[in-house]
């Protein structure tokens, strides 16, 4: 059974670190103001990752589990929020965001024995031992999601809500499969982002966020996901299978990987900043805020579903992952084409200004 005290602990706390941090946060500069890469309204705390945080944390000690298993875990997450806020006052390089976010997946695979050892039978022939890669595997993973986090946190309220959806799915695999302490700290992470997208939520009668994640929050539920995708995946668990991964985090990985080829097709860092995410692409057609979260969030629960379903159904793991490369080539045409159409619509509006002045 869910201890509901510990989700009123979690929901609660959040919240209240949110009011009581948001004074500090604009006294100390902890905010994102808009350029020409956001457009949000107004200078916005960024201590929503660290509220979430102190409400899961708190939260947790107060769960009748050991928390032995866990030690890393916390101690990764600690690392990365406090590189997460150094990052969101100073911004700090990537290569100092890449090594905090190796060192915590370090401690994750050493420590907490969290690690990718196989990846399922995804070629209709036995299943892929991983061996010696195990270790370059889990890590690269690791760097994929945590950072697929961070690169759809674009947008009031999107990151959450797909990080919600992950969440939930992930918890229902923890349950029907009897991995209840898993299943406890899914539950307190889906109510400290419930807690957080109650203010980052653009809600009725509220234009704009309240606050914001930042690099802290991103990294922290990338960490998060990692975790508990790869504990619930891999001998043992048999929660779900490796390749279910892929359909819980299609779509920003779908996101991610789209962006990074378009970006090395125009002969760029891969780690440049642009506006081609999905997301941005939405907002360029009219969608407000709201809409794009509902829109993604719905898309990612789907995929996710489908994959959660197909493991029910124990559909073959190389038809899984086939189907898997076959929705993202839909998704990427359909994203190119989309680009395509919009920079068509601009290269127009342009022509017409010009033929008007003169």
């Amino acid at each position: 059974m869910i201890h509901l005290f510990s989700a009123c602990i979690a929901f609660s706390i959040t919240l209240t670190c949110i009011v009581l941090l948001r004074p500090l946060a604009i006294r100390f500069s902890l905010i994102d103001v808009p350029n020409d890469r956001k457009c949000h309204q107004g200078a916005i705390p960024l201590i929503g990752g660290l509220a979430m945080f102190m409400g899961f944390f708190v939260a947790l000690l107060t769960l009748p589990i050991s928390l032995q298993h866990y030690r890393s875990f916390i101690a990764g997450s600690i690392l990365l929020v406090f590189v997460g806020l150094l990052d969101d006052l100073h911004e700090l390089s990537p290569r100092s965001r890449f090594l905090a976010q190796i060192f915590s997946l370090l401690l994750m695979f050493f420590w907490g024995q969290i690690k990718l050892t196989y990846l399922g039978n995804l070629f209709f022939y036995k299943a892929q031992g991983l061996g010696f890669c195990s270790l370059p595997v889990s890590v690269i993973a690791g760097l994929g999601i945590i950072n697929a986090i961070n690169m759809v946190d674009g947008m009031d309220g999107l990151a959450g809500s797909l990080v919600l959806v992950e969440l939930i799915l992930l918890f229902y695999c923890a349950v029907i499969s009897g991995q209840l302490p898993s299943a406890y700290l899914l539950f307190l992470m889906m109510v400290v982002v419930v807690a957080f997208l109650w203010l980052n939520f653009q809600i009725p009668g509220r234009s704009h966020a309240k606050v914001f994640m930042g690099d802290a929050g991103s990294m922290f539920l990338g960490f998060t996901l990692v975790w508990f995708l790869i504990e619930l995946s891999q001998i043992g668990a048999h929660a779900i299978t490796p390749v279910t991964m892929l359909w819980i985090m299609a779509l920003p990985l779908f996101d991610t990987t789209a962006v990074m080829l378009y970006r090395l097709s125009k002969k760029r860092s891969i780690f440049s900043s642009d506006r081609q995410h999905c997301h941005h692409l939405l907002a360029k057609l009219g969608f407000s805020a709201v809409q794009v979260s509902i829109i993604l969030g719905s898309a990612n629960l789907i995929l996710g579903l489908l994959g959660v379903v197909a493991y029910r159904c124990q559909l073959a793991e190389g038809m899984m992952f086939i189907g898997f490369l076959i929705f993202f080539l839909f998704y990427f045409i359909g994203i190119r084409h989309l680009r395509l159409r919009l920079d068509q619509k601009q290269n127009s509006v342009v022509f017409v200004r010009l033929l008007s002045k003169n």
